[in-house]
């Protein structure tokens, strides 16, 4: 389940190890899209693949950024975080 990220998903990220999000655009018709997303949909991930080519677009889970996209969840772009899936360890 995709959920609307938040401060409090945030931390429990933080607390379950999680230390980077893997970040994806999407159009409306879900189609992959970084220049004018609908939404972004975040993977938490404890490490990031050893293999540049598979890192893709990364953020800490610490960033400032990630912060004031949970703490604006309404303005701009929607940001989604996965949530109750298997994540990649």
């Amino acid at each position: 389940m995709n959920k609307e990220l938040t401060p409090e998903i945030l931390d429990e990220l933080k607390k379950k190890g999680f230390k980077y999000v893997i970040v994806s655009g999407y159009t409306h018709d879900k189609r992959s899209d970084y220049m004018e997303p609908h939404y972004f949909l975040l993977e938490p991930v404890k490490e990031l693949p050893d293999d540049v080519n598979r890192k893709g677009i990364y953020e800490p889970i610490e960033s400032p950024l990630l912060m004031e996209w949970a703490k604006h969840p309404h303005e701009g772009t929607r940001i989604y975080i996965m949530m109750g899936q298997k994540v990649k360890p």
